[in-house]
């Protein structure tokens, strides 16, 4: 089904030149050039759990409804399961009648502007600048760093960040350690969101993104299901099918092998 394939056009433009005509000369008129087709697969992302008759009648301490809860709970584990797709996710897969599809999140799509090493090396301000020139020079303009818990840590390594300087409110009457906006060499504000998806799948990398480059697309928005009676409970599911859009990945940069 072509609704299972998602498919969006992107352009880019031409790498500026000197231009300069003559006074009353024709126009210089160019070949357009097609615009690029992009894919991604729909994937489904569901979360299903059971609460007992005996759980609904009873009234569990600490909440009202024990259904509510186990929602809320799944509701969660469910947008943390979609941000593992975004993210993680490397390649598409078609899928087939015993092959689930899966989208090509950010670990697949960011693939121009890389830092990368035969090594891993710590993080320092020169690697991420050199990242950020080469994205700027794409004509990318960064305004998120998505990282783990080790590389956001790093950030406060002066050694690896020499002449860095922290903004402290002085009636606090503490010192704050931790770094949550960078600007760099190459100038502009990157805001930096530490996601434990990151942390505990590629902790050694981190994204430099554009954000309005990307963006959700959603075949069916999640909804909840109630599901037939087979036992002594009431089932439930919850389901998602989405892709990730990316509108222009040399908007973006990733460095990875670090330690």
């Amino acid at each position: 089904s072509s609704d299972l394939l998602h498919e969006w056009q992107t352009d880019t433009l031409k790498t500026p030149t000197a231009v300069a005509r003559v006074e009353g000369e024709d126009a210089n008129i160019k070949t357009v050039t097609a615009t690029s087709r992009l894919v991604n697969r729909t994937q489904i992302i569901d979360n299903a759990f059971i609460v007992s008759n005996t759980e609904l009648a009873m009234k569990p301490a600490g909440r009202a409804d024990e259904s509510d809860y186990q929602t809320e709970k799944a509701m969660k584990e469910l947008a943390n399961d979609i941000e593992y797709a975004f993210v993680v996710n490397s390649a598409v897969v078609t899928g087939a009648s015993a092959t689930a599809r899966q989208l090509k999140g950010l670990a697949g799509w960011v693939v121009t502007n890389i830092s990368s090493a035969t090594a891993n090396r710590a993080l320092t301000s020169s690697i991420l600048d050199t990242l950020l020139k080469t994205v700027w020079l794409a004509g990318g303009r960064p305004d998120t760093i998505l990282t783990g818990g080790s590389q956001k840590i790093a950030f406060t390594n002066t050694t690896n960040f020499p002449g860095m300087t922290r903004n402290i409110t002085a009636t606090i009457g503490s010192y704050s350690l931790f770094v949550d906006v960078y600007q760099g060499g190459i100038g502009g504000s990157l805001k930096l969101i530490t996601s434990t998806i990151m942390g505990n799948n590629l902790d050694n990398q981190i994204f430099a993104l554009q954000m309005d480059k990307f963006r959700k697309a959603w075949l069916r928005p999640i909804k909840k299901n109630q599901l037939g009676v087979t036992g002594d409970g009431v089932k439930y599911q919850i389901t998602a099918e989405v892709t990730l859009e990316s509108l222009n990945e040399k908007a973006s940069g990733v460095a990875t092998n670090l330690s």
